[in-house]
């Protein structure tokens, strides 16, 4: 466990859980509340990556209709055929 100051919370668990939970203490050498705390570590890393790649889907949706409207409009159409515009030689 951490160095931080520790407080005690009660949680309710199922039976199935618990055992398990026992089990897999013991099996890696840990102490049930140094297993719950990785598994807290685990899940609030996970957490803080969704939020961040949500706000990136967010942050990418907002942007994409003021694109759109920026593209795709007729005074920007003129750009679509920049071929005929400035002729680029053939190679």
């Amino acid at each position: 466990m951490s160095d931080a100051t520790l407080i005690e919370k009660s949680i309710r668990i199922s039976a199935e859980r618990a055992d398990h939970l026992s089990r897999l203490a013991h099996i890696k050498a840990l102490s049930e509340d140094q297993l719950i705390e990785k598994a807290l570590d685990v899940l609030f890393s996970l957490a803080d990556l969704l939020e961040s790649r949500s706000e990136r889907q967010g942050w990418s949706f907002l942007s994409e209709d003021s694109l759109r409207r920026i593209w795709d409009n007729d005074k920007d159409a003129i750009y679509d055929n920049w071929r005929e515009l400035y002729a680029p030689p053939a190679r």
